[in-house]
């Protein structure tokens, strides 16, 4: 196996790792929220986290097998935003503005800290490559974990101003 191999298979199980931890967390978060809608939201989370933890568990495979980058057909062409991060004022500045004060906020905290873990794991590896699959996947999951991010902060501001889960 090249030098290059052994670096993307370790890229993939942290990725790997990652969409473990956030599967188990939504799951558990999901049971735990009393709100139907942040129970939906939660379970919803849980559902992408096991197609992205499929979709690098297919390419840990086809790389272990010394056959490369799969091309993902389910994962159409992605043009992910690379260079602007998920905490634009930098992570200290919401850790600086979280009031822990409810369960469910707690748990959305710690949801954004896994997206914001996956999205610059993601993002870098997605920067470095040159392989056009290897690109497009993490592209692919770039995009989603700023997708789950926006929706995890429209929730915490609502939860935070509004008293409630967004519908």
């Amino acid at each position: 196996m090249t030098m290059e191999s052994n670096a993307a298979l370790s890229a993939l199980q942290q990725a790997l790792a990652l969409e473990e931890k956030g599967l188990k967390f939504y799951q558990e978060a999901a049971k735990r929220t009393v709100d139907p809608r942040g129970a939906a939201m939660f379970r919803s989370l849980a559902d992408d986290e096991k197609l992205h933890r499929q979709v690098v568990q297919r390419q840990i495979d086809s790389l272990g097998k010394g056959q490369g980058w799969a091309r993902l057909n389910e994962i159409g062409d992605v043009h992910a935003d690379l260079q602007t991060p998920l905490f634009p004022a930098g992570k200290l500045a919401l850790e600086k503005a979280i009031r822990p004060d409810a369960s469910d906020i707690d748990a959305i905290l710690f949801a954004l800290k896994i997206e914001n873990d996956s999205f610059d794991l993601y993002a870098s590896q997605a920067k470095a490559t040159q392989d056009p699959n290897a690109k497009r996947m993490f592209e692919f999951l770039t995009d989603a974990e700023r997708s789950h991010f926006n929706l995890l902060m429209l929730n915490y501001e609502s939860l935070t101003s509004l008293h409630g889960w967004v519908e």
